[in-house]
This record gives C-alpha cells, structure tokens and sequence, in this order.
C-alpha cells in the first residue's frame, strides 16, 4: 500500500478520449480530487499517429484536474492498449531454496521469473507478467505455493507484450506534457480492477471494454487472467458506418449515436450535408446500422478468445468502457457470445468521484486504484529506453493468488 496522504494521478489514453483522474490515497481509502478530459486527436486504434496532438491532449486533461483538485502532480500510472498488444502463456520452473524445502516468497517469484524468460519477438517488450497457478513437485493447480514443502516449483503465467516502437511514443507524449510514466498497465486490466469484485474473479468472468478505437477483452479463471484480446473495432467504426449509410458528417453521426443512445423517441433527425436538406430516421434503422458492426465486433472477440464451450468465462461477461452507452450493445453481445453479459462501472467514491461511476471513466479509476496497491517492481528495461524511473505492474491479481 501506499503512505498517507499520497497524490495519484491515472492517466487514461483512449482512441477517441485522454481521461485523467487524481486521487489522494491514504491506506486502503481513496479520494477522488481532481478530473479532466480532452478529445483525443492523436491516436489511432489506440496507437500514437500525431505526438503533438496527443501531448497536448494529456496536458489539457490533466490541467482540468489540477485546477479542479488544486493540486500538482509530476507522475502518473498510464494505460496502454492497440493491436500492437499480445499475449502468450508460458512456463517456469526452479528447485526449491527455502530451508528445509520450505517455498518461501523468494521461490515463488524466482519461478515466476523463470517462465517470463521466453522468446518473444524483438520489436516486443514484456508490460506484464500476470502469474495464473503452481505445481509443487506432483501436487497442480496450486494458487499460492509459499509455506509449503516441496523439492520443485513450476508456475504458469500469461504474459502480455507491447510493441516497442508503439510504447516509446505513448511514453514519450505523456512525458512531452509534464508527466513521468511509473506505471504502464493494459487497459482492460485496469478496468477490471475498478469494476469486478472478488467474487467475479474467482468465479470465472470476461471483461470486454469497449473503446473508441479497440474493444479490449480479458478472461478470468480462479482469479487468475488467463486470456487478453485487443479487436481493432470501436465506436468510432459505429460512428462512421452512421455516417456512410446515412449519408451525413462524421460529427452529426456521432451526435446522432449519442442522441438514439439517450432519447426514446419515434423518430431522429439526421443533418444533410452539401445543401441536403435534414432528414427524420427511425432509431430501428439507426439500430440497425449499429447492430451490425457490433456483431461483427463481439464475435471477433470470441474469435480472438478461443472461447468454447469449456473455456468460456462461467460467470459469463461483463462491459464498460465509452461503448456501452448504446445499451443495446449487452443484448448483441449475450446473442454472439451465447452467455449471460451485463453491464458494469466502477465503485462510486469519495470526494468528487460519485460522478465517475460510469463505464467509459472504469480503466481511468482502475489505474489510481492499480497505483494505490502499489504492486510495482522497478524495471531496468524500461530506464534503460525511456531514460525514466518507471516499473511494471506485478500485477494486482497477485494479492488473489
């Protein structure tokens, strides 16, 4: 945990949106202080296409929660997301040091360490090495191995990796609007950490957030993550094909995306462009266009999943993220994904975090709650690229384990 009276600040860096939240921690108490937002203009699919755009980005989100807290902040947890993200299951075993063959929380992580060391490709960097269960000697399926006896420790992890090139520039932007990066964490991780409770985790869940630019998708078992899928489909693909099939801006499409989400009314209208006159649209034909793409979507998540029958999540799925304010978009998502789905937002809290309890503020608030945990290691690699004191999150699954 963190000390007293410690200033936190996540940074959430979206294809359509930059959310910053700051957080003042004490202990295991959380107070909201300070938020912002910004359009975010320079990236794409959740990768950086404009580093002046984006910083500048970071820099207006994050002076909207300084004047709104008061408050300075140098450093922030930052999420990260984009089809550059992958992952990999891989394994690892040590013999056992501890005295008298007791495993000890040395042993435990010299096991983990060994299964991170895998080959992976060279434009890739390892952002996190999520520790799923451990076999002692012939005894499997064990989720925490310290105080045990044994002669050997083997661990299973998945290990999510992000392309190289992709992660200097998102570093590099936030660092150009006067942040220094201690903590990069995949996004769909983070928005697990402010929507699922212990019960969801150890009972079995996938969590999909559905983004502007990317839906980002990662399975538990046991508490343990045990899938991740990055789809290069968001709103934005919703807006566009509005804008397609009705003929009219990106911009009207988007505020008529917003306006079938709100309203119940019989019939929106649509703005014309190039002299064409505003025309009236049933939300069923609006709904229609939506549906679609969402489909299109869901299924390659569960595509990308693996999922079948045996491995699907048994508590089936939930969603956040900015996507979800079509509600519409549960009903799709349990038709293809063929399980029970709803949808989750992060925790109220204090101070002036009762207006963040919607999906599309979850991966901000799960990044202060991720920093508040303080499960970090420092990392040489990442110092040695970015000229930065940062770390890697350990994971806060690990405290389930």
């Amino acid at each position: 945990m963190v000390e007293s009276n410690t200033l936190l600040a996540g940074v959430d860096i979206g294809s359509t949106m930059v959310r910053v939240v700051l957080a003042e921690a004490g202990g295991s108490q959380l107070d909201v202080i300070g938020v912002g937002s910004a359009p975010s203009l320079g990236v794409r699919h959740g990768v950086v296409v404009d580093a002046d755009r984006l910083s500048s980005a970071v820099r207006q989100a994050l002076g909207q929660a300084k004047m709104a807290s008061g408050e300075q902040v140098d450093r922030a947890t930052v999420s990260i997301s984009g089809e550059h993200v992958n992952a990999l299951q891989s394994q690892g075993a040590v013999a056992v040091e501890g005295r008298e063959g007791t495993i000890s929380s040395g042993d435990r992580q010299r096991a983990v360490d060994a299964a991170r060391t895998v080959a992976i490709p060279f434009e890739h960097e390892i952002l996190h090495v999520l520790p799923q269960d451990f076999d002692v000697d012939d005894q499997h399926r064990i989720q925490n191995p310290v105080g045990m006896s044994g002669v050997r420790l083997s661990s299973r992890v998945h290990i999510v990796t992000g392309g190289v090139t992709a992660v200097r520039n998102l570093v590099a932007c936030v660092e150009r609007a006067g942040l220094q990066v201690t903590d990069l964490v995949f996004s769909p991780l983070a928005a697990a950490r402010a929507c699922l409770t212990e019960d969801d985790l150890d009972m079995g869940v996938g969590l999909i957030d559905l983004g502007g630019g990317t839906t980002d998708a990662v399975c538990f078992q046991e508490g343990a993550v045990v899938r991740t899928h990055v789809v290069p489909i968001g709103g934005q693909q919703v807006t566009g094909d509005l804008a397609v099939c009705l003929r009219t801006s990106w911009n009207h499409a988007e505020t008529l995306k917003r306006q079938f989400a709100l309203s119940a009314e019989d019939a929106l209208q649509v703005a014309g462009v190039a002299d064409r006159t505003p025309e009236r649209v049933d939300p069923a034909d609006v709904w229609e266009i939506c549906e679609a793409r969402f489909e299109e979507l869901f299924s390659l998540v569960a595509q990308g999943l693996d999922l079948q029958e045996r491995t699907s999540p048994r508590a089936g799925f939930v969603l956040t993220g900015g996507g979800c304010q079509l509600r519409q978009a549960a009903d799709v998502a349990e038709r293809v994904l063929q399980t029970s789905v709803r949808i989750v937002t992060p925790e109220p809290r204090p101070g002036i975090g009762d207006g963040l309890a919607e999906p599309e503020w979850a991966t901000a608030m799960g990044l202060v709650l991720s920093a508040r945990d303080g499960r970090t290691t420092s990392s040489n690699e990442l110092v040695t690229r970015f000229d930065a004191t940062a770390g890697r999150m350990r994971s806060w699954l690990e405290g389930f384990l």
